[in-house]
């Protein structure tokens, strides 16, 4: 445990913030909300275990919800109850030479959050809210599950961008990008972020949006592992919940790829913002298949008769094994408990012939049952305001490994590096939410965006207090 004589000179760091967060509380009330500072503790209220403590081995594991465990030991684990835990955390790693990493909802598929000679702050236990239902605003933890935030926002008939799995974190997702089912509309995550409290190499609480520390704000917004501070509270920018949320799923024989390929890779920039188009090559009984999902987020029966409408233009919807069609919007993903995965994936803009003759085993040659190969529609790519997240594409593919046994894991280490080597001439670069870097070496920003955050990380953090992107 921390004890109290390592805080002392805390008050003083909190008394800093403070003062900063006061000069921007003036500011406040256009976003609706009411100043929140972290206020001097005499001690801590969370616990911090090391590599000697009984328990440590459950927290390290317990800190990635992946069954392939990062074969990585952070100096000590932090179990943050609050802020000023997460100040007293890093000051911690800068008295001991240590770096400092942060783990929200645990999501990493690589485990980035896990690393050697580091303190690992987990703030899965900080779960502020404050919903301003009239501006459509909302501060939170960057802890909140998706599901979990959204079901608050509903009873105010709100929703924010979070991600297709419910059960992941907003902390991680909307510093990596972040693409949700209603980002056609509303842009993804990074961009409906407004401002952000954040924790500082030095250990000093800072508030950071575009006027002020505004750095840190155009670094946060899409710099993910790379980003130089500890996000403590998201300042979120909300929308109108849908009112008509609808799904249609066509499932095809494998035989049938090239025609559903060729007319969604056609026809897929010209859908309205609404309708999100998911095409999947996966395992049913034991044989591949392919299924076609329409899924709607709209606001009028219109909106959910028109998407049908477009995808029943597709030549070869009379050709489908089975097919359902208007059922309830569902949630899903390819996280699965006690499963072992191995994620990565590209952005592309090329035409649908090139994307078959890159990627067509992709979609119908799996290396295990649960495995899937994922064409997640996008385009056409959207204007978005400057900040790190920058690369795009029409089209993301991803391939998604999911096995048990750990001796598959090189197989299905093989068979992901595989399909993105192939995928990558066609590519314009990665997303990092799926990042797999060091296998996949992107890119995962635009070459003059990744320039300017190696500078900003220098500026702001010369000894290299935050871990950074994984090698």
């Amino acid at each position: 445990m921390i004890t109290r004589r390592k805080l002392f000179g805390l008050g003083a760091v909190v008394g800093t913030a403070a003062t900063a967060a006061k000069a921007f509380a003036a500011r406040l009330p256009r976003l609706g909300f009411a100043a929140q500072v972290a206020k001097p503790a005499a001690g801590l209220t969370g616990k911090i275990y090391y590599k000697d403590d009984p328990s440590y081995e459950i927290y390290r594991r317990g800190a990635t919800w992946n069954a392939k465990k990062p074969n990585r030991y952070p100096s000590a684990i932090m179990l943050a109850e609050n802020v000023n835990d997460v100040i007293a955390a890093v000051k911690l790693a800068k008295e001991r030479g240590w770096q400092v990493t942060t783990r929200s909802g645990g999501h990493s598929f690589t485990g980035s959050h896990t690393r050697d000679n580091a303190v690992q702050i987990n703030i899965s236990k900080m779960k502020e809210l404050t919903v301003d239902a009239k501006a459509r605003t909302a501060v939170a933890s960057p802890a909140w599950f998706g599901d979990e935030l959204n079901n608050v926002l509903a009873k105010d008939q709100l929703i924010f961008t979070t991600a297709h799995d419910p059960k992941v974190g907003i902390g991680g997702f909307v510093m990596c990008g972040g693409h949700s089912t209603i980002s056609r509309m509303y842009g993804p995550a990074c961009a409906n972020l407004l401002a952000a409290d954040i924790v500082t190499a030095d250990g000093e609480l800072i508030h950071a949006d575009d006027k002020q520390n505004s750095d840190y704000f155009w670094a946060i917004r899409g710099a993910g592992p790379g980003f130089f501070g500890v996000a403590v509270r998201y300042y979120l920018q909300l929308h109108p919940l849908p009112t008509v949320r609808r799904m249609s799923v066509w499932t095809f024989q494998p035989d049938e790829l090239d025609g559903v390929a060729m007319w969604l890779g056609k026809n897929q920039n010209s859908f309205p913002k609404y309708l999100e188009a998911i095409f999947v090559g996966r395992m049913a009984e034991g044989k591949p298949v392919l299924t076609l999902r329409c899924g709607v987020n709209g606001y009028s029966e219109a909106d959910a008769a028109n998407a049908l409408n477009i995808f029943k233009s597709c030549p070869v919807l009379g050709k489908t094994t089975a097919s359902k069609e208007n059922l309830p919007l569902a949630s899903g993903g390819g996280i699965i408990a006690g499963s072992r995965q191995i994620l990565d994936g590209v952005w592309c803009s090329a035409p649908p012939e090139k994307v078959l003759a890159a990627g067509r085993d992709a979609f119908t040659k799996l290396p295990t049952p649960q495995s899937f190969m994922l064409w997640l529609h996008w385009g056409p790519v959207q204007k978005l305001p400057d900040m790190a997240y920058s690369v795009q594409g029409d089209t993301y593919f991803s391939p998604n490994a999911i096995y048990y046994d750990e001796k598959d894991d090189a197989r299905c280490a093989a068979w992901s590096a595989e399909v993105i080597s192939k995928f990558k001439p066609i590519s314009t670069g990665s997303q990092m939410n799926d990042e797999n870097m060091p296998v996949n070496k992107g890119p995962y920003l635009s070459k003059e965006n990744a320039a300017k955050l190696e500078v900003l990380r220098k500026k702001y953090d010369p000894q290299g207090r935050f871990a950074g992107f994984l090698a």
